[in-house]
């Protein structure tokens, strides 16, 4: 089949529509035309084709041809003696996220495999897109070779992997090592220790700290494209670029912007870890069903720790700040009672189902890859730097991945262990049998105070009554409505469940957290107290047995005397082992009551 040449018109984009011409010589009587289910790099069937209104088709001779809806996402056109056929259709897009489409007054992001219809039989063609038609004030931004007006790709899976963002941006060079852009769109709220120009000599930092660290790049340039627009968050890897939504208050704090420079760090590690390191369903993509994998702990989880990491190593955050953000995580981790239920192979594998279509039951039955996959992987570079005294690292098991699998593009294995071992240099069973093919916690303390550190766990003064033991019923909730019941809390024992409407405790009224909390906050583990609630408009009554809750505050502090641990905790974190202190506090009350 001949090239495939796409024209992209944005004529009214208030409406948040744009109109697509598809132009193609047919190869044979009929010619189905498709669009992928879901993207590369989020794992949940999206339908794309949803969002297509009004597909006709043409021949070269202006007359109309037949187009029958085959499924949910492919048309069957009848080529009639036509030498080249014309697919019209209009899209909509009105949903600000990293892997939908997004059009209206202010600018057009268009996501490759929302935006696209391609016959199925060309996947391999040449592609040419021209996009017109929209404000003259606004800048077209992405990572396509542009050949004169028009841009080009050599297969839909490159057009795809490449999307375009048009709007008024502000363009930065990134002063890397490489060459990198940062194309910014939406408005920076005022004021803010931190501003662009300080964001793009940073992204500088971090990218030359991953591409030494993987000894080179692996695309000729990359393009970072940044949306900022309230309540927004997220981030789309790319084979040359990264598409991510921020807060326009990055600026206002440290932990925000630190926040942002992780995120964005995130999705550039990815351009090795996911695009090129990756197992075959991700590597050869059918767009039309889910691709399955354990391995999605390898492609998220490492990157989880590096994004983070390079960080550290760059020099962007201090120990302090990477310890804080460490810690939050171990907290987030332990105060999810389903990872005692889910691997990070069964996560991984389960992706598509439950992270991506979280129900009231996730937090007792799963884990995230991302959350406990960067722990892990955390966890293993101290297991490895401490059995191998420093000698190697996590780094070096990356570095062979790279080597073995991404640079020539070869799908790696599901199981992985046999190179960890060889990169490493040890015997890896018992971590991948209780980490990640078990549901075993990562070492973290045990790593940590081989490098001077202790990790403690307590509950939060301020949640205690004279010194008492803190109490809990085991729900989540937001304002009276109980959103989850953990598994094995006096809540879960006593009938309480997800939906019900709480009105009292032992008769007092109890429609708020902090209703709940005074209420609790001087009974003992052991008091039975009654819980009066709607469920389906029926008022009830349930008896509870409240029992101790768990740890909600955890401390990151260094041991007085860390003796040969002061060396590794420097060859570590880069600087001097900090003595007897307090290096991070989390306090984790808001989860639960």
């Amino acid at each position: 089949m001949s090239s495939l040449r796409y024209a992209v018109r944005l004529d009214a984009p208030a409406t948040h529509t744009a109109t697509v011409e598809l132009r193609f010589q047919p190869d044979a009587d009929h010619v189905d035309v498709t669009m992928p289910a879901w993207c590369p790099g989020s794992y949940l069937i999206r339908d794309y084709a949803r969002f297509v209104r009004d597909l006709t088709v043409t021949g070269d001779d202006g007359q109309p041809r037949r187009a029958t809806k085959l499924d949910k996402q492919t048309w069957r056109i009848e080529r009639a003696g036509a030498k080249e056929l014309v697919v019209r259709y209009g899209l909509y897009g009105h949903d600000l996220t990293v892997r939908t489409n997004h059009i209206d007054h202010d600018h057009a992001f268009l996501h490759g495999p929302a935006t696209f219809i391609y016959p199925a039989s060309a996947r391999d063609a040449a592609i040419e897109v021209e996009v017109s038609g929209y404000p003259a004030a606004w800048t077209l931004t992405t990572a396509l070779r542009r050949e004169g007006t028009r841009y080009s790709a050599s297969s839909i899976d490159e057009l795809f992997d490449h999307p375009i963002h048009l709007g008024p941006t502000r363009l930065y060079d990134v002063p890397a090592k490489v060459p990198v852009k940062l194309a910014i769109w939406g408005e920076k709220a005022p004021g803010g220790t931190f501003d662009e120009q300080r964001l793009a000599q940073d992204l500088a930092a971090i990218v030359d700290d991953h591409v030494a660290r993987l000894g080179e790049a692996p695309f000729e340039t990359y393009t970072f494209i940044l949306m900022l627009s309230h309540d927004a968050y997220g981030g789309l890897e790319h084979r040359a670029s990264s598409v991510n939504l921020f807060n326009p208050h990055f600026a206002a704090t440290r932990k925000s912007y630190e926040g942002l420079l992780e995120l964005l760090s995130h999705e550039f590690f990815h351009a090795w870890n996911g695009k090129r390191i990756a197992p075959k369903p991700l590597l050869e993509f059918d767009y039309t069903r889910e691709a399955y994998t354990p391995c999605l702990w390898v492609m998220e989880g490492i990157t989880s720790h590096y994004d983070r990491w390079a960080l550290r190593t760059s020099g962007r955050v201090t120990a302090k700040s990477f310890l804080d953000k460490l810690l939050d995580d171990w907290a987030r981790l332990l105060a999810t009672p389903g990872r005692a239920h889910q691997s990070l192979e069964q996560s991984s594998f389960d992706a598509w189902i439950k992270l991506y279509k979280p129900d009231e039951s996730n937090l007792n039955t799963t884990v995230s890859y991302y959350l406990k996959g960067g722990l892990t992987m955390l966890a293993l570079d101290l297991h490895i730097r401490r059995r191998t005294e420093g000698q190697r690292s996590l780094d070096d098991v990356l570095r062979a991945l790279w080597q073995r699998y991404g640079k020539p593009r070869v799908p790696h294995p599901d199981d992985l262990q046999p190179i960890f071992e060889e990169a490493s240099g040890l015997s890896l069973g018992d971590v991948f049998d209780k980490q990640i093919r078990g549901t075993g916690d990562p070492e973290l303390p045990a790593e940590l105070a081989h490098v001077g550190l202790e990790l403690r766990a307590n509950a939060d003064p301020a949640t205690t009554a004279d010194g008492a033991t803190p109490v809990w019923l085991g729900i989540t909730a937001q304002a009276n409505k109980v959103t989850g019941v953990l598994d094995g809390s006096p809540a879960h024992e006593a009938g309480i469940s997800p939906g019900d409407e709480l009105v009292a405790i032992d008769r007092f009224r109890a429609t708020s957290d902090g209703d709940l909390r005074n209420l609790l906050g001087a009974r003992r583990p052991g008091d039975r107290v009654v819980v009066t609630l709607f469920r389906r408009h029926k008022l009830i009554e349930l008896t509870a047995q409240l029992a101790a809750a768990p740890p909600t505050r955890y401390e990151i502090a260094g041991v007085a005397d860390p003796g040969p641990a002061a060396a590794r905790y420097q060859a570590w974190l880069g600087e001097p082992h900090p003595g007897a202190q307090t290096l991070a506090t989390v306090t984790a009350t808001a989860r639960w009551v």
